[in-house]
C-alpha cells in the first residue's frame, strides 16, 4: 500500500478530517488511517485516492509521501522511506516547507528546503531532475510539525478560485446569513453523494448546497417554502449553468420528493432567516421524521443547528444514528452545530 498524507486546512480542521473520511467513503476508496497529527491525516491505500480528495473544500493539498524523519540539532534524520510513482526522467522539481503550530527547530525553512532539496536530488538520481524553483514539474512539500517532517510529492492541491467565483455575494440572487461556498461544499460532501446519485434539499434557499452537489455530478433537487427563495436558487444554478437540478416550492414535512440517496440542508434558525412561526426544535424534529421515508436504507442526512438547541435530543426520537457532531463558532451570536446521521 502506498502512504498519503492529506494536509487540512487550519481554520476548519474538525471538519476538514471528517470531509476527508467522507469522500474516500463516498468514492470507494478502501484506506487505513496510519497517523492523526494537527492538520494532517497520513492514510495508506492500494486505491488512487486522487479525485476522491479533489472534491474536498477544506483539505489544503495531498502528499504521496516519500520519507518520514526529525529533526535534532538542525540535522536531517531519516526514518522511514517509502516508494513514490515513477518520475518522468529529465523533468524538474522544487521543495517547500510548511510549518505546522508554533516554531520548535532553529533551521530556517529556506535552509530546510535547500537541504530537503538535495535529498531529493539524489533519491531520484537515476530520473536526472533539474530545480526549478518557478514552474516546476513536481513539487516536494514538507510539513513540518515540532521537529517532525513528513516530505511528500505533492500530487493535488485545492484551486481556492473555483470556490470564491460562486461566493453567495457573487451569486444573481442573494440572501444574508447564506453559507460560504467551501463550507457548504464540505457538507454536502459529508453527505457522501456520489455521481449519479439524487441529492435533496429540503430548505434550499438561494441554492448553495444544489449548487455544489450538482458540480459534484449528482442530479439536485431542492425545496422551498418560500416561492421568492425558489425562483432565487433557479436564477442562481442558471448563472452557474447547472443543468442536473429541480427546484419546487414545498414544505420539508410534506415531501413530494419519493426517494433520494443523500440530505445535506441547512434549516432556518429564526436568526436571518424565517421559521414561518414554527419553533426551530419542532421543524427539525418534523423534517427529520417526513425525510427518512424517502432517504435510502444506510445512507447520509447532514444537516446544521444552533450549538444552543438540544440537537441529540431531537435525533434521539427518530430512526437516525448520529455519525458525526461538529460544532464551529461563526461569530459571537451563532456556533454551527453540524450533524451527520445515518
Amino acid at each position: 500500500m502506498k502512504k498519503y498524507l492529506a494536509y487540512i486546512c487550519g481554520h476548519f480542521q474538525p471538519i476538514g478530517y471528517e470531509e476527508l473520511y467522507a469522500v474516500l467513503e463516498a468514492e470507494n476508496v478502501k484506506y487505513k488511517v496510519v497517523e492523526v497529527n494537527s492538520q494532517t491525516v497520513i492514510f495508506e491505500t492500494d486505491d488512487n485516492p486522487i479525485y476522491a480528495v479533489s472534491r474536498c473544500a477544506f483539505v489544503h493539498s495531498l502528499l504521496e509521501l516519500t520519507d518520514v524523519g526529525e529533526i535534532d540539532d538542525n540535522k536531517i534524520l531519516f526514518q522511514n522511506s517509502y516508494e513514490i510513482s515513477e518520475l518522468k526522467t529529465g523533468s524538474t522539481f522544487c521543495s517547500r516547507v510548511t510549518r505546522i503550530g508554533k516554531k520548535e527547530v532553529k533551521i530556517t525553512s529556506m535552509d530546510l528546503e535547500r537541504d530537503l532539496g538535495n535529498h531529493v536530488y539524489n533519491k531520484f538520481e537515476e530520473n536526472k531532475l533539474e530545480v526549478n524553483l518557478k514552474s516546476p514539474d513536481y513539487t516536494f512539500r514538507a510539513i513540518l510539525i515540532k521537529n517532525r517532517f513528513f516530505l511528500g510529492l505533492e500530487i493535488w492541491s485545492v484551486n481556492r478560485k473555483k470556490y470564491s467565483i460562486r461566493e453567495p455575494g457573487k451569486r444573481d440572487f442573494f440572501r444574508p446569513g447564506a453559507m460560504r461556498t467551501d463550507y457548504a461544499r464540505a457538507l454536502v460532501n459529508l453527505s457522501r453523494i456520489r455521481r449519479g446519485e439524487i441529492f435533496f434539499d429540503p430548505f434550499c434557499g438561494g441554492g448553495g448546497f444544489l449548487l455544489e452537489a450538482s458540480y459534484l455530478g449528482a442530479y439536485a433537487i431542492g425545496t422551498d417554502l418560500d416561492s421568492y427563495a425558489v425562483k432565487g436558487s433557479v436564477r442562481n444554478m442558471k448563472q452557474f449553468k447547472r443543468s442536473n437540478y429541480e427546484v419546487l416550492q414545498g414544505d420539508s414535512r410534506n415531501i413530494s420528493i419519493k426517494f433520494f440517496h443523500a440530505v445535506a440542508t441547512d434549516p432556518p434558525y429564526s436568526l436571518q432567516s424565517s421559521t414561518h412561526g414554527e419553533k426551530v426544535s419542532k421543524l427539525t424534529y418534523d423534517f427529520l421524521i417526513e425525510s427518512k421515508e424517502y432517504l435510502m436504507k444506510n445512507r447520509y442526512l447532514v444537516y446544521c443547528t444552533p450549538s444552543s438547541l438540544e440537537s441529540e435530543a431531537i435525533v434521539e426520537k427518530t430512526d437516525y444514528q448520529i455519525v458525526t457532531l461538529i460544532d464551529t463558532f461563526i461569530h459571537k451570536s451563532l456556533t454551527r452545530r453540524v450533524l451527520v446521521l445515518k
